[in-house]
């Protein structure tokens, strides 16, 4: 797989910079690869920059809305070489235990409406800084609830910022939560989506969960999906968790752990 390897003073700068990069030649981020952390070094001595390594796949030409919402209705069995993502980003207020049952988290210490505005600020003025120095003229909506910040991105011919499975899209959310949460005391989770990207990827797994589950009961055989982060982990369990005749478990280690649906006698 072809890679190229970029510094900055940061992790989350220099994988902006190679998102940016690649973006502008064309190329599909498939994984990411810190290769050095950043040191200060003494009185400035020795300083380090931070390097990274994106690995990145050839595209002929940016997928349209249609082409994405496509592809994902034909994804259905184990991918032969899955890529592997960060999940740090990806955690909402529930998460997955090894059985595939999901779990709320204890809900942490409610931020005061000056601290997620600066969050906020933070992190529309990263992804600001990223598009434009991609080339990209598009319109950041802000929504903004007690617990999430979420970013709606609006443009032309954004396929781009999505990448296989929204690998990219999720790449650049991990580092506008890094870059807005820096120095800032509390947390509050930063979702970006690209037109609905996202709230159009789970409509399609939960039809491809119903659709697989039919599939397990007819024919009594278990069926592997996928790799998936956490998150599309946990859309495949809630959506079966009310199916009686079948039962959801995640099987294998990251970046291959995956969802299996198997027939309950």
């Amino acid at each position: 797989m072809e890679f190229i390897d970029v510094s900055a003073k940061t992790i989350e700068d220099a994988i902006a910079k190679g998102v940016a990069q690649l973006a502008e030649d064309g190329q599909e981020l498939v994984e990411t690869k810190v290769l050095e952390q950043p040191s200060n070094g003494f009185l400035g001595i020795g300083r380090k920059p931070a390097v990274v390594r994106l690995f990145f796949t050839s595209v002929a030409k940016t997928a349209t809305q249609e082409e994405v919402a496509h592809v994902e209705e034909q994804s259905v069995a184990v991918a032969s070489k899955p890529v592997a993502t960060s999940e740090t980003e990806v955690q909402d207020t529930a998460v997955e235990t090894s059985e595939g049952d999901v779990v709320e988290k204890p809900s942490k210490k409610e931020l005061s409406k000056e601290e997620q505005q600066e969050i906020a600020e933070k992190g529309k003025q990263f992804l600001d800084d990223m598009f434009t120095q991609m080339g990209l003229t598009v319109v950041i909506e802000k929504m903004m609830t007690k617990d999430k910040i979420t970013f709606q991105v609006h443009g032309e011919d954004l396929g781009i910022l999505i990448g296989k499975h929204g690998q990219t899209l999720d790449a650049i959310q991990y580092l506008t939560n890094l870059v807005a949460h820096k120095d800032v005391s509390g947390h509050c989770h930063i979702v970006v989506d690209v037109e609905n990207y996202r709230s159009r990827r789970e409509e399609t797994l939960v039809n491809l969960a119903k659709r697989l589950a039919s599939k397990v009961k007819r024919n009594r055989q278990k069926v592997s999906l996928e790799p998936m982060n956490a998150f599309e982990r946990k859309i495949i369990h809630t959506a079966l968790q009310g199916d009686k005749n079948v039962v959801t478990n995640s099987e294998g280690d990251e970046p291959f752990r995956h969802v299996v649906i198997t027939y309950k006698k």
